[in-house]
């Protein structure tokens, strides 16, 4: 399953980056195949249960970073058949080649 997570601390001001990297770092002690972009990070994980550890890992961290409210958004791609971010990602540039 490819999952994409934003992790968002409220109530710490404007700048999240500091919070972002704990969330990081308990991804990175998790998941090896994982992509940060600017707007959440992107990993392979095998089923939601296993997810579900991992955002109440980051939750505990950030709160006990003085973090009031944390606000998530998941979004998740489960397919019977496996198949990889990098997979995905690689076949689309295959198409674009294609085409030109």
């Amino acid at each position: 399953m490819i999952v994409e997570i934003s992790i968002v601390p409220i109530g710490v001001g404007e700048s999240l980056s500091q919070y972002v990297a704990k969330a990081l770092k308990i991804i990175e002690s998790k998941i090896s195949n994982y992509k940060l972009t600017p707007m959440g990070t992107i990993f392979e994980i095998e089923n939601f249960k296993e997810l579900g550890k991992i955002l109440d890992e980051i939750v505990d961290e950030l709160i006990k970073n003085g973090v009031p409210r944390v606000y998530t958004v998941i979004k998740s791609d489960f397919r019977i058949k496996s198949t990889t971010m990098d997979y995905k990602v690689e076949k689309v540039k295959a198409i674009l080649k294609f085409d030109k």
